[in-house]
């Protein structure tokens, strides 16, 4: 699939002709076999799609919040981290060579974050407020 992928038009062409000729070789089973690996194949590259534009959501979310609230202190008091490493996270920045991401218990702390953040500046709103 990383071949076709990166292939131009006519190597694309050649590479299904290619593998139209391979598959009419193949027994039942094998035809099979093929059908089921290439489903899960492009499985994992749904899966892998969704899981990219999840993050491009939560990112885009993230970095609207951003110019609002300090990052450099929710990274301090509700994660004991420094500004770089909420940033590393909210632009997937790659860390030791991987992508930098969020876990599910670290996107709830964030969320109450903004929750408990939200609410002190409207209670703040209502007592200013004549």
């Amino acid at each position: 699939m990383s071949d076709y992928h990166n292939a131009s038009e006519s190597q694309k062409a050649e590479i299904r002709e290619n593998l139209k000729n391979d598959f009419v070789l193949l027994s039942e089973t094998e035809k099979k076999e093929v059908q089921s690996l290439f489903l899960e194949g492009w499985d994992a590259v749904l899966n892998e799609g969704k899981a990219f534009l999840a993050e491009l959501k939560l990112k885009n979310e993230l970095e609207s919040v951003s110019r609002y609230v300090s990052m450099s202190f929710i990274a301090k008091k509700y994660f004991g981290k420094s500004r770089q490493w909420l940033n590393n996270r909210i632009k997937g920045n790659f860390v030791n060579g991987k992508p930098a991401a969020f876990t599910n218990d670290e996107l709830k702390q964030f969320s109450f974050a903004l929750e408990q953040m939200g609410s002190e500046i409207k209670a703040t709103a209502l007592r200013i407020s004549c």
